[in-house]
């Protein structure tokens, strides 16, 4: 049958339609449908976002104290707020709290931004290298590293201080000098994991900035430490900031340091205040007053956010590079060459090497001990066979994909579809659906936990005590991360390519699926391995909501250490993961390297 220009078939259905108005027709339902499918999409994020901050709220005005908030005969009141803000302990929670973050991000921050100028703008030798491990570092779960520096700084066995001990002629059966479960141990510690994420946030502004001012100002006769002091610092502050409120959300939500460290040793946060509050070591928890803490914590974590906010309006002052062409030049280190390698290898080697030495060390060993001809005597396999061959391991593992994978796709997706709306439409609601996605990553982990289990004890969904309240858990809290890498992947394309798509009758499903999911495929995937390696590190959330049923890695590593006390198992189960998270963080750097030669 041949079509007329009165008669043209409508793409997909092998009928025959009339042609102007089967394209009206077509162009109509395209519109209802992606309408419809926009609508359900905003729906699904505020329910996944608003819907734990409202739960929250209302948790709060409630005297629940050993029953759920919504649970009839439940009165409103104001009591728990004035039981928070009348307790002298609630300021020296949120004063160790400050104390924590401040000095963390301080560790942080000067090893990251030494690190990125040695590493971007001088003659380092070894530059790669040093690189590649500061990245790889990022596959040492927190936990895990927690509980190697506990083993490392422990005051009476600690590897290094019994080192320190001999080496200062102090008393070998003594304490000290150093202590892990203190605020300064908490501090370095935290400190110490925050780099890797904390210089790939400010090595990419070393990088593209141009120079001609710093070279100027050395021709003027400035030394280099004033150039640095009052032009190059100072031109990188919204990059710096943009590091530093992004790692202060991050240290405010932490709890695998503070819960290894600082509960062992008598140093509350807000965020194990608030998990002390939900699973108390006896009695019945309290969710009014824990939902109290939390929306306290939720206040200091979005604070800097105002001030991020009002410097990136004033971004003009800060820019460097223009239309001419540029290329930044590399400082020669001269003399202080040795000493930037000593400082390099010695962070590698406290970073990374030791901790994951002593992990593998005490995998080695019946019960922890330091290394002495008795101990290496007692090496041994058996805590491998022992794990490995265990249905915890295998239970555990197996929930630990699941999590990872479904959380990785569950949070892709829906950045992919946020993204094309924050992209493609031209809704006024636009900034308002952007702040939306992005609240999660100011809503610490423990507040998000706690509000999902309140939401699904309360709703009649089977989902408590599963592995999938984990999943929505997880999911919420990363929605964020993927839809900023949606949102760039997506800016890439060009419209037109959709609206041949939509022009040729395929309805808007198909455009995403077929078009847009193809083009964005590199970061997706990007997106996902990333997510999945956040995903199965993540024990915040897990172990504010698993159940026997739904233990996962991170869970059963926390299982071995605190409640079993099996300083082998968990360190066979912390090798384990590092060795799983190790891999996973390579593969991402691969295909990060990989698009960006693409792009």
């Amino acid at each position: 049958m041949t079509a007329t220009a009165a008669d043209t078939r409508v793409p997909g259905s092998g009928e025959p339609g009339p042609g102007p108005l089967g394209r009206l027709i077509a162009a109509v339902r395209n519109v209802q449908a992606r309408t419809i499918a926009i609508i359900s999409i905003v729906a699904i994020l505020v329910w996944f976002v608003l819907g734990p901050v409202t739960m929250l709220v209302v948790s709060s005005f409630r005297a629940s104290e050993g029953r759920l908030p919504i649970s009839p005969g439940v009165e409103w009141t104001l009591d728990n707020y004035i039981r928070v803000l009348s307790n002298p302990a609630t300021y020296t929670v949120m004063w160790n709290t400050f104390l924590f973050a401040a000095g963390a991000l301080t560790v942080s921050f000067a090893l990251s931004i030494t690190f990125a100028w040695l590493i971007e703008r001088t003659d380092l030798p070894g530059r790669g290298a040093l690189f590649v491990v500061i990245i790889a570092s990022i596959g040492l779960p927190n936990v895990i590293a927690g509980i190697a520096y506990a083993l490392l700084l422990n005051p009476t066995n600690g590897l290094v201080n019994i080192f320190l001990r001999n080496l200062l002629g102090m008393d070998a059966d003594g304490t000290g000098p150093l202590n892990a479960y203190t605020l300064p141990g908490m501090i370095f510690v935290q400190g110490i994991t925050l780099v890797p994420i904390t210089y790939l946030l400010v090595a990419a502004a070393f990088r593209a900035m141009d120079t001609a001012m710093e070279d100027a100002a050395a021709t003027s006769g400035a030394p280099y430490r004033t150039v640095m002091r009052r032009i190059t610092l100072p031109l990188l502050t919204p990059a710096l900031l943009a590091a530093l409120v992004y790692q202060f959300v991050s240290v405010i939500e932490s709890f695998d340091i503070p819960l290894v460290l600082g509960l062992r040793g008598g140093v509350p946060v807000l965020s194990t205040t608030v998990f002390v509050e939900t699973q108390p070591s006896g009695g019945l928890p309290n969710y009014g007053l824990a939902s109290s803490y939390a929306l306290l914590l939720l206040l200091l974590a979005i604070g800097p956010l105002f001030l991020y906010n009002r410097v990136l309006g004033k971004g003009d002052r800060y820019a460097t590079i223009g239309g001419h062409s540029y290329l930044p030049r590399r400082v020669r280190l001269g003399a202080w060459k040795i000493p930037a390698v000593i400082l390099s290898l010695t962070f590698i080697f406290i970073s990374f090497v030791l901790p994951a030495l002593v992990m593998l060390w005490t995998s080695l060993q019946p019960f922890y001990a330091v290394p002495s001809a008795e101990s290496i005597a007692r090496i041994s396999l058996d805590a491998y066979v022992d794990v490995l061959t265990g249905p915890r391991l295998q239970r555990a593992l197996g929930n630990t994909v699941i999590v990872g994978v479904f959380t990785g796709l569950g949070a892709m997706f829906l950045g992919l579809l946020v993204s094309w709306i924050l992209v493609r439409t031209k809704s006024k609601l636009r900034f308002a659906l952007d702040v939306l996605a992005f609240t999660p990553h100011a809503m610490p982990g423990v507040l998000i936990g706690l509000s999902v289990l309140l939401i699904y004890l309360i709703l009649p969904l089977p989902l408590y005590g599963t592995i999938w309240i984990i999943v929505v858990a997880l999911g919420t809290q990363y929605i964020s991360i993927a839809t900023r890498l949606m949102s760039s992947g997506i800016a890439q394309i060009k419209n037109e390519l959709e609206e041949a798509g939509a022009v040729s009758g395929a309805p808007w499903g198909a455009v995403i699926r077929r078009i847009v999911l193809p083009l964005v495929l590199p970061a997706f995937l990007n997106g996902f391995l990333l997510v999945f390696l956040l995903a199965i590190k993540n024990l915040t959330l897990a172990l504010i909501l698993f159940s026997p049923e739904s233990v996962v890695m991170s869970t059963l590593v926390w299982h071995y250490w605190d409640l079993s006390a099996d300083t082998a198992s968990t360190a066979v189960v912390g090798t384990i993961m590092v060795l799983i998270t190790l891999t996973l963080s390579l593969i991402v750097r691969r295909l990060n390297r990989e698009t960006a030669q693409l792009t």
